[in-house]
């Protein structure tokens, strides 16, 4: 504690010496904070399953100008090992200083004669991919801290393929970043004087249409039956996903309705605890005005556009779907469309994570199609279908339990927007057939087993919590719980180890019989996550399930 501690204060006391007034002054008024100057500086905010992500603020462990524009010269340094005018595509979100951090990556760029694509506005996660992969650059940039509270921020790198930079890539990246001075070894140049040299480059609204233009044929080219069109609720979350998800149902006929306290630019998330569609809470506005229009279904997406959940009114209420929920649902529609169409082989995929139901397993068994898995991060999605370009093999749909799916070939990431589509016109076509989606699932379950699922998260900050989670982590892997319920452990993966092929990383799965529990810590966030898979003959035996495991992890914790 004491070399961390010493660690802290001579980092604060270069940052004094170094920073900007404002910076000064906000430094200064932590001076008799000991915990909060070790935790804003006693390490530096580090790449996760997410790029760097953190809260905003002075120090090393934190987001800012300063921390942005290192990793972004580290960024540039890496590019130039490999190309003498590499150029990257930066795009932003609608959160507190998004545009600033994106201007400044921006600035620094530029100044080492790195080419660049800015939006002019905001823009979501999956049209950043999308744009480095038709415009061809190096990499990409976005400004982003996705669900997280507005207090956080972030910055994810995307490389030459559309994908968010995996390890191999990651590493490569953050070994050039540490190398750095955030004051001594940082080059930057005005916005301005970068755009009148040609360095920098506004992207307008074309490229949003070329998007549209992309994802409409996608779903025309399905053929789906839309005679029946539900009326929607539609929430960005005050998100950078707005004008594409209006633009795509639009084009598609359909009737949509605007949350319109959400559908505005608002970096405080106002009407929001937290804007994360995964949460019930977030919903709340949209299914008030559900209930005032009678819509049949209400969307709501996340500040960076690349989540989104879902409620469907049936029988007088409004329910919910979870994300693997919703990803069984379109992974099955869409095998059958293409089944219709003769166009699935046996060697064409889906590809979800670990940590994401099994369900769909014996779903693409009976459509003799392959299911591959990844580990946590869509960006592991992405670098599998690359893998198989030019094989042959078809990828037909990538999914995660966290809300994100992919159908296509546009992007190398979640997409929220073409799953607004694909959602849209699912339950368009049920709806022609007196079903809902609901109804739809309950199907499912009934023909291909009762799986369920459920995600626990707990929150530890701080340099304490840190350790913590390491405790905990190091329980699973050496004194895990013999027993769930009536179920003896049958094995113990530790992915730490290169499990079953996959690269290494700090995650822990047991097997019982019909249990699975996955622990890891978060990227993102001070948290560790624990995954609870079960499958069962019942929906209430599943349940049971869920609850005995649930009491394990709860001693786990207690560590």
């Amino acid at each position: 504690m004491e070399d961390v501690k010493e660690i802290a204060y001579k980092r604060y006391q270069q940052w004094l010496e170094n920073v900007t007034e404002d910076f000064k002054e906000e430094l200064m008024r932590l001076k008799d904070n000991e915990d909060e100057i070790i935790d804003r500086f006693y390490k530096d905010l580090e790449f996760g399953t997410g790029g760097l992500r953190g809260i905003m603020g002075v120090g090393t462990n934190r987001m800012n100008v300063y921390t942005v524009a290192r990793a972004t010269q580290g960024f540039a340094n890496y590019l130039k090992k490999y190309k003498d005018f590499p150029s990257v595509v930066i795009a932003y979100d609608t959160r507190n200083n998004s545009d600033l951090f994106a201007k400044v990556a921006a600035r620094v760029l530029a100044a080492n004669n790195v080419n660049v694509h800015i939006f002019d506005q905001v823009a979501p996660t999956p049209l950043l991919s999308f744009t480095v992969r038709k415009l061809k650059t190096d990499g990409g940039i976005v400004i982003t801290a996705s669900h997280n509270p507005p207090e956080y921020n972030g910055y994810k790198v995307y490389t030459s393929d559309g994908t968010q930079a995996v390890p191999k890539y990651a590493n490569e990246i953050t070994a050039e970043i540490e190398k750095l001075d955030y004051f001594k070894d940082i080059k930057m140049m005005s916005f301005e004087e970068a755009v009148n040299s040609e360095k920098i480059n506004i992207l307008n609204e074309t490229i949003f249409n070329d998007y549209l233009d992309e994802i409409e044929g996608y779903i025309r080219s399905l053929n789906p039956k839309m005679d029946k069109k539900p009326l929607i609720v539609y929430t960005p979350l005050y998100g950078a996903a707005l004008k594409l998800v209006k633009g795509i149902l639009d084009r598609l006929g359909f009737e949509l309705s605007l949350v319109e306290e959400q559908s505005k630019i608002d970096p405080s998330f106002s009407t929001l605890k937290v804007p994360n569609p995964e949460e019930k809470e977030a919903f709340e506005l949209a299914l008030k005005k559900a209930k005032e229009i009678d819509a049949n279904l209400v969307l709501a997406t996340d500040p960076d556009g690349d989540r989104i959940g879902i409620f469907e009114k049936y029988k007088g209420d409004y329910v919910s779907f979870t994300g693997n929920q919703v990803g069984v649902m379109l992974a099955h529609y869409l095998l059958s469309k293409f089944r219709e169409f003769s166009s699935l082989n046996p060697d064409d995929y889906i590809v979800k994570t670990i940590v994401t139901t099994d369900m769909v397993k014996p779903i693409a068994q009976e459509f003799n199609v392959k299911v591959e898995e990844t580990l946590t991060g869509f960006k592991y999605i992405g670098e599998k279908i690359e893998k198989y370009i030019g094989s042959g093999r078809k990828f037909i749909f990538g999914f995660e339990e966290s809300y994100g799916y992919l159908a296509n070939d546009h992007v190398r990431d979640k997409d929220a927007i073409i799953a607004a589509a694909l959602i849209s016109v699912m339950s368009s076509e049920l709806l022609s057939k007196m079903k809902t989606l609901t109804e739809y699932l309950k199907d499912l379950k009934e023909r291909y087993g009762y799986y369920d699922e459920k995600l626990l998260s707990f929150t530890f900050e701080g340099f304490e919590g840190t350790q913590k989670i390491k405790r905990i982590m190091n329980k699973m892997r050496k004194t895990p719980p013999i027993k769930v319920g009536d179920f003896t452990l049958k094995e113990t993966l530790d992915y730490l180890n290169g499990i079953e092929g996959f690269p290494k990383s700090d995650v822990v799965e047991l097997r019982y019989s019909n249990v699975k529990i996955i622990a890891r810590p978060s990227g993102t966030e001070p948290k560790i996550k624990f995954y609870i898979m079960v499958k069962s003959s019942s929906e209430n035996e599943s349940r049971k399930l869920i609850k005995d495991a649930e009491q394990v992890i709860s001693e786990i914790v207690n560590v």
